[in-house]
C-alpha cells in the first residue's frame, strides 16, 4: 500500500513538471470540432481516457473474482460450521463376542459372512476418526 501511495506521488509529481514544461498550444481535430489546447493538457486528457478505458475493461473480470471469491467464503463457512458441529454420541456397543478373525495374506479380517459386525466396524472406525479430526481443528 505504501509503495503505491508513493508512486502516484512520483507520477503526479512528473505530471505537473511535464505540464509546466510543455504549455505551447496544440490544435486537436476530433470529428468535425477543431480544439485548441496545450499539449499538456491534451496528452493528460488522453491518458486519462486511456486509463478509463482500461479499467473498465477490467470490470468484468473483476467482478466474477468477486464471485469467486464469496461464494468461496460461503463454502468455507459451511465446512468450518459442519466440522465445529458437535458429533453424535457414540452408541454403546452391545456384549458381543469377538468377530471372528481370519487370516489372509497375513492380515486378519473379519469373514464375509458377518456383515453386519464389519458394518459396525466400519461405523466405529468413522466415528473414531471424526473425532479426532475434531480435536485437532
Amino acid at each position: 500500500m505504501r509503495f503505491a501511495l508513493i508512486l502516484s506521488l512520483v507520477i503526479a509529481a512528473v505530471a505537473i513538471v511535464f505540464t509546466l514544461q510543455n504549455t505551447a498550444a496544440t490544435v486537436v481535430n476530433v470529428g468535425p470540432y477543431t480544439i485548441t489546447a496545450s499539449l499538456a493538457v491534451v496528452l493528460i486528457v488522453t491518458l486519462s481516457a486511456g486509463v478509463l478505458v482500461g479499467l473498465l475493461a477490467g470490470l468484468p473480470a473483476r467482478f466474477r473474482a468477486g464471485q469467486r471469491a464469496k461464494k468461496a467464503e460461503r463454502e468455507l463457512a459451511t465446512l468450518t460450521s459442519s466440522l465445529q458441529a458437535p458429533a453424535a454420541p457414540a452408541q454403546p456397543a452391545a456384549p458381543s463376542t469377538p468377530p471372528k478373525m481370519v487370516p489372509v495374506d497375513g492380515t486378519t479380517m473379519p469373514p464375509a459372512s458377518d456383515a453386519a459386525e464389519t458394518q459396525r466396524l466400519a461405523e466405529d472406525v468413522a466415528l473414531r476418526t471424526q473425532q479426532a479430526t475434531g480435536k485437532q481443528a
